[in-house]
């Protein structure tokens, strides 16, 4: 390894280091604060690890841990959008898009190119590993939404319906996926944590 290409990685390293500081919209369990992005990201990572044995054999682990890692990398510079914010949602593409090609290309050109392909395929979703870790990645607030009771839901005004309807399609890929989703949204209305 060369002494530049030593220093650009560290540097990356130190420059992802606020990603640890980016709050999302979506409560903390049972503490008085908002989910971070790297918490978020953690809670991802583990519901690969803990589905693993109910996903196609034929999706890469190992890509699909990398893609989680960089999904939203990104918010580093463009920030975390709510889903359910359309007004922010309309420009989210084009500002990650940038934010993408600000960030990667502090990196070392083959590192540049490997995580702009990872976070580009996560991006359009046509992968069977970019649909598991997307529909996932849209699982996990919901199981967040029932850990802190639907504050979220509540506080922004978010129904039942309004999740299905952003939601669902993502799912409809695998049956396991599916289920999982059904049956934590099927908690969620039983539990009245959605608004309206």
């Amino acid at each position: 390894m060369t002494t530049n290409r030593l220093r650009q990685l560290l540097q990356f390293l130190k420059t992802i280091e606020t990603f640890k500081k980016i709050e999302r919209k979506v409560w903390y369990g049972d503490i008085e604060r908002a989910e971070t992005d790297v918490e978020h990201t953690w809670h991802l990572a583990m519901f690969l690890m803990v589905f693993d044995r109910e996903l196609p054999k034929k999706a890469s682990r190992l890509k699909m841990l990398k893609m989680v890692l960089i999904h939203d990398l990104v918010e580093v510079y463009s920030g975390d959008t709510f889903a359910f914010d359309k007004e922010a949602k309309k420009d989210q593409k084009q500002r990650e898009s940038e934010a993408a090609k600000k960030l990667f290309s502090q990196l070392p050109p083959d590192m540049d190119r490997e995580f702009t392909k990872l976070f580009n395929e996560y991006e359009k979703g046509e992968t069977k590993e970019a649909q598991i870790v997307r529909s996932f990645d849209k699982i996990q607030p919901i199981l967040q939404n029932i850990l802190s009771h639907g504050r979220s839901w509540k506080d922004h005004g978010i129904s039942h319906k309004d999740v299905d309807d952003y939601k669902r399609h993502l799912m409809q890929h695998d049956a396991t996926i599916l289920k999982v989703y059904e049956t934590l949204l099927e908690e969620a209305l039983k539990k009245e944590l959605f608004s309206k």
